[in-house]
């Protein structure tokens, strides 16, 4: 599948630049949103090269090839080892993935592997790239850096990966340097922050977005996104919000799905804000600009992250941010422009930051022009740059 845009620049050896992208977290019609920065990302990047998608599963109600956003997405099957397959699912998933790209070859004959995620596309892709004598780009995102690295089971293969893929990206400056002290060469880690969709988050009149999601004009609206997890803090946000003294105490609207929102539920009943603070569920993506633009606010209480797309996505829809200064994030949001950070794990220090917040005046029109120029676009630009340096030209197949 070729597109029609294409950057002449992307041409190896007079031929397009040929990628396969290795990826087991990406969108499916079941989850919409899983490794939609990996999809994203791989979209602009097939308008400068050719590039199919390698999005090894286990679940068998998924189609074995299709199209998203023009790019060729390919399911292969393969399946893990119950309890002690830990030790073995590496050295599995990465002989799955060197038979297909094997089949692969004779119509598409890559010059280069792009795998997102340490382990296991990452582990796969470098024993690939070893047997097809083709470089090998990984990208870590967020816990395999921070988790995985220093796993007891698979740590050994996530820290290979470091040592040996030709190219390593990180999403923020702090999981660089946690690539780093895992053992990656720093001359090897670059440092890419995510982009965002700026045709589809962007600015809008906020009481039009209210009118649309049937919410109303006068009310003080937070807005909070990501997975019900404990891990992403939306436990301290509650109580936080429960310190609030004074006023007219906001409501909280929290997008997101899992189980962890019974519990969130009671918190909230018992903290006497089961009034204030209102679960969405899983909340489609054409429908989330008109929510960050209905919100006064986007808090963000995650105690670890990479480059959170949410963050991104607030500020390109001219939403100021309060959130924990994890990860990337203080990469992202500007302090006193497009808003405030506080010390994760703290009601106290969420209370503080959004009292903060609340009583200032913020400049939504200029955090959208500042959000809007983090584009996929620029992102893809990014990576392409890095690629052409390491397929100077074609090699031997």
């Amino acid at each position: 599948m070729k597109s029609a845009m294409r950057n002449p620049q992307s041409e190896v050896g007079g031929q397009p630049l040929r990628v396969l992208v290795v990826a087991s977290l990406f969108p499916h019609a079941k989850n919409e949103t899983i490794g939609l920065s990996t999809l994203r990302r791989t979209v602009e990047l097939a308008k400068r090269c050719e590039v199919k998608v390698v999005a090894l599963t286990g679940r068998r109600d998924l189609p074995e090839r299709e199209a998203m956003g023009g790019v060729e997405v390919l399911r292969p099957r393969w399946r893990r080892i119950p309890k002690l397959g830990v030790f073995l699912d590496g050295y599995r998933y990465a002989a799955r993935l060197a038979a297909v790209a094997r089949e692969l070859r004779a119509a598409f004959e890559f010059d280069l592997l792009d795998a997102h995620w340490l382990y296991p596309d990452g582990f796969a892709a470098v024993r690939a790239g070893r047997r097809f004598g083709r470089p090998v780009a990984v990208t870590g995102r967020g816990s395999d850096v921070n988790d995985f690295c220093f796993h007891w089971a698979v740590g050994p293969f996530a820290r290979s990966v470091l040592r040996g893929a030709d190219r390593l990206f990180a999403v923020s400056r702090q999981l660089r340097d946690r690539m780093v002290e895992a053992g990656a060469p720093p001359e090897r880690v670059s440092v890419v922050p995510n982009g965002v969709d700026t045709n589809l988050f962007r600015p809008g009149e906020r009481d039009a977005a209210r009118c649309a999601l049937g919410l109303p004009l006068h009310q003080r609206v937070l807005l909070s996104v990501g997975p019900m997890l404990p891990a992403k803090g939306f436990q301290h946000l509650i109580a936080g919000l429960a310190l609030l003294d004074g006023g007219e105490t906001p409501h909280l609207y929290i997008a997101g799905p899992g189980d962890y929102q019974r519990a969130l539920e009671r918190q909230a009943e018992r903290l006497g804000l089961a009034s204030r603070v209102k679960f969405l569920g899983r909340v489609a993506q054409g429908q989330m600009p008109l929510w960050y633009q209905a919100a006064d606010l986007f808090c963000f209480g995650s105690l670890r992250e990479g480059c959170p797309n949410v963050v991104l996505e607030a500020l390109a829809c001219g939403t100021p941010v309060v959130s924990t200064n994890v990860g990337g994030i203080p990469d992202l949001v500007e302090e006193g422009f497009s808003g405030l950070l506080f010390e994760p794990g703290s009601p106290e220090a969420f209370a503080e930051a959004l009292k903060a917040a609340l009583a200032r005046p913020w400049d939504r029109a200029a955090i959208a022009a500042a959000g809007a120029r983090r584009s996929w676009a620029k992102v893809a630009e990014e990576y392409l740059t890095v690629f052409q340096h390491m397929v100077p030209s074609r090699g031997a197949t």
